[in-house]
């Protein structure tokens, strides 16, 4: 090391750490502006205090969303349409922007439905799925049940509308909104498109009490529904029927 890169570096170590003087010169404009500073202060408590309010206010909210909630579901579940219907719509009201809240929507939805209030039912379908976001299964499940509350209010174009929305989705129930679609082309007439929903049916939904109605409905409209799978277990060619037991 060079002498004048020695003289250089003592010098250095002379000057002042760069943090200490600015924490000096912080701590000589705090005693210089004290005003400000209990200003500063006091905003900062206001602040926290802010936070825990909101904090505590959204978790008070949670909370009572919950009790409401299972609350309704007990009756909705003791088949208590009315009672279930309030509790639900009104969670829905009140506390609309909590999970369970929305939740309650597709809940007052049905209950509507069952208490003859197709209108309400729809209103409530509709705020849910305008309150997102939401699981692409929820929404299916939505727009299916709509499209069901739809069509008994002859609103055919509109139900087939949502159905294809819900087809659109991938859920666990896309066999059942697939029929549905079947069957709306079928009541519309239009049989081409009936037996490609219904063909499209039975091979979604291997076990479902609606197959062999899909399949009537295939042969009745002229065409020729799939063959029936062999159960498993059977060598090809084998029929089932014709094995005997000993």
């Amino acid at each position: 090391m060079t002498e004048r890169a020695k003289r250089i570096s003592r010098k250095e170590l002379r000057q002042p750490d760069e943090f200490i003087s600015t924490s000096r010169r912080v701590a000589e404009w705090g005693r210089d502006n004290p005003t400000y500073v209990t200003w500063g202060a006091a905003g900062l408590v206001a602040v926290l205090l802010i936070a825990g309010v909101a904090s505590w206010w959204m978790e008070s909210r949670a909370r009572s969303a919950n009790q409401q909630f299972y609350g309704a579901i007990e009756l909705y579940r003791a088949e208590q349409w009315n009672e279930a219907y309030d509790g639900f719509s009104t969670l829905a009201d009140d506390l609309g922007s909590t999970d369970y809240g929305k939740l309650a929507r597709i809940y007052a939805a049905r209950t509507a439905a069952k208490v003859d209030k197709p209108a309400e039912a729809i209103s409530f379908y509709e705020g849910f799925l305008a309150n997102g976001p939401h699981t692409a299964a929820l929404e299916q499940l939505a727009r299916f049940e709509m499209a069901a509350v739809l069509q008994k209010t002859g609103d055919v174009d509109r139900a087939r509308a949502e159905l294809d929305k819900a087809h659109a989705l991938e859920g666990p129930i896309r066999p059942e909104v697939t029929f549905a679609l079947a069957k709306v082309a079928d009541e519309s007439g239009e049989k081409d498109r009936a037996i490609e929903l219904y063909t499209r049916y039975l091979e979604e939904a291997q076990q479902s009490p609606d197959r062999e109605l899909a399949r009537s409905r295939i042969v009745a409209l002229g065409g020729t529904p799939p063959a029936p799978e062999m159960p498993q277990g059977f060598p090809p060619g084998m029929n089932p029927l014709q094995v005997q037991v000993e």
